[in-house]
């Protein structure tokens, strides 16, 4: 499956949108400031590369101060010689070539110190973001494209509305360092894979791919191990095709293929593991846990203007449609989209902090969009279908509606949002009034 020289030019033209606009979001952001691209979990994240390619995993030489001129997202333990980090290796991975360009930049032009935090270390995470998101929303558009068969023109809008319209924005151009615009290339690349099944003529070289991609989204963030099953049931109409699916990738010849790709990505994470807390595996984030299980906030989930997922991704209600619109024709897709849209809701809500820290929306499903596109496709189908008239434009009109308020509040979004839970106040001083970007 080789790329075609048109698709190239539109990756690289996206790619220098993205980061056109990424960069400009993050000017004249000076150091030590909680919007830089390495703060807080960003740093903690990212840590790992430095660590490993400059300090080699030493505490002694890392610059006076580092954790708090960085937002506290790693310790450096000088008493055990450890550098701690809750945050597993995934993000650093997946950023490791824009890292080594911009340590390169750093060693030849001797503008900045080569001390992994510097101005272009900084900025190597902007680009690094504007990859993988050029890149997942191309494996999206080819995935629905092989799934539904829609015209190019409706499966970029389908896909324009969820980057405009939703927080996928945020966390593609502004949280660069964030773990979810990574995942979301994931998700993509998984779909990407399922839906072009078929075209693999190396039937071992699919399950090899799935294997590595699969691992690694589970080393970005292990909750997200429930997409999984997404190899299993696609395509799949019935519990005969269930078994025989199941069989497929339990054959003790095709377990090797997708199971050591998937292991190996792991590995690291379990040596550093051992290296930071003397054990193979750990749960690094201690007292943190789904401590409101048995109550969980799930109104507040779902519509607090305090990171709520519908005030900043209004046309996700376009997604929620499509599932109904769909059941029909998919019951399958219907069923397993209504599923994934239900437990995640309930983790988030169930979390001992429901809303994740500082953060826009209801993050923990921006890498859900790429599942969730689907059913999305399914309602601007059947949008573009309807015959002309006042209903259509009225529609359309609140689409585009919706798009533009997901936009402004999410472009303007300050990084924490400092009302209270229910308290509107900060939310309209985004929509209505011009803010400080930087």
């Amino acid at each position: 499956m080789k790329l075609q020289k048109n698709h190239i030019l539109i990756l690289i033209l996206l790619f220098a949108f993205f980061a056109s606009l990424s960069l400009y979001r993050h000017k004249n952001i000076g150091p030590n400031s909680f919007r830089t691209e390495i703060w807080a979990d960003r740093a903690g994240y990212y840590v790992y590369l430095p660590s490993t390619f400059i300090y080699n995993f030493s505490t002694e030489n890392f610059p006076e101060n580092i954790e708090p001129k960085t937002g506290e997202g790693f310790f450096l333990n000088k008493e055990r010689k450890r550098i701690e980090t809750k945050y597993t290796y995934g993000v650093a991975l997946m950023q490791l070539p824009f890292f080594l360009v911009a340590d390169a930049i750093t060693v030849l032009s001797h503008d900045y110190p080569r001390d992994g935090f510097s101005y272009y270390y900084q900025k190597s995470i902007n680009f690094a973001a504007a990859f993988y998101l050029a890149l997942g929303l191309y494996l999206l558009f080819l995935a629905l494209k092989v799934y539904f068969g829609y015209k190019n023109k409706l499966l970029i809008a389908t896909i324009a509305t969820f980057f405009f319209g939703t927080n996928l924005y945020y966390y593609g151009i502004i949280e660069t360092g964030m773990s979810h615009i990574y995942s979301f290339f994931l998700f993509s690349s998984l779909l990407f894979l399922v839906t072009h099944k078929a075209k693999f003529k190396n039937k071992l070289r699919y399950f090899s791919f799935l294997g590595l991609i699969s691992g690694l989204i589970v080393l970005i963030r292990p909750t997200n191990i429930i997409i999984l099953t997404i190899p299993f049931i696609w395509g799949v109409g019935n519990f005969k095709q269930l078994s025989q699916r199941f069989k497929e990738f339990f054959k003790p010849s095709i377990i090797p293929f997708w199971l050591v790709p998937g292991l190996l990505v792991l590995v690291p994470q379990f040596v550093y593991w051992k290296y930071s807390t003397g054990h193979f595996l750990s749960y690094t984030y201690k007292d943190e846990g789904f401590s409101n299980a048995l109550s969980p906030n799930v109104f507040e989930v779902l519509f607090a203007p305090n990171n709520g997922l519908f005030p900043y991704s209004l046309t996700f209600i376009l997604a929620l449609v499509g599932i109904v619109l769909i059941w029909k024709s998919n019951k399958t897709l219907a069923l397993y989209s209504s599923f994934v849209f239900l437990l995640i809701t309930y983790m988030t809500a169930s979390w001992h902090d429901w809303r994740f820290g500082c953060g826009a929306g209801m993050r923990n499903m921006v890498e859900y969009y790429a599942l969730f596109s689907f059913p999305m496709a399914f309602s601007v189908h059947k949008l573009f279908s309807m015959k002309k008239g006042i209903i259509k434009f009225l529609i359309f009109a609140t689409l585009g509606f919706f798009v533009m308020i997901s936009f402004k509040v999410n472009y303007h979004y300050f990084g924490c949002y400092f009302s209270g839970i229910w308290d509107w106040s900060d939310y309209v001083k985004y929509l209505f009034y011009p803010v400080q970007i930087n």
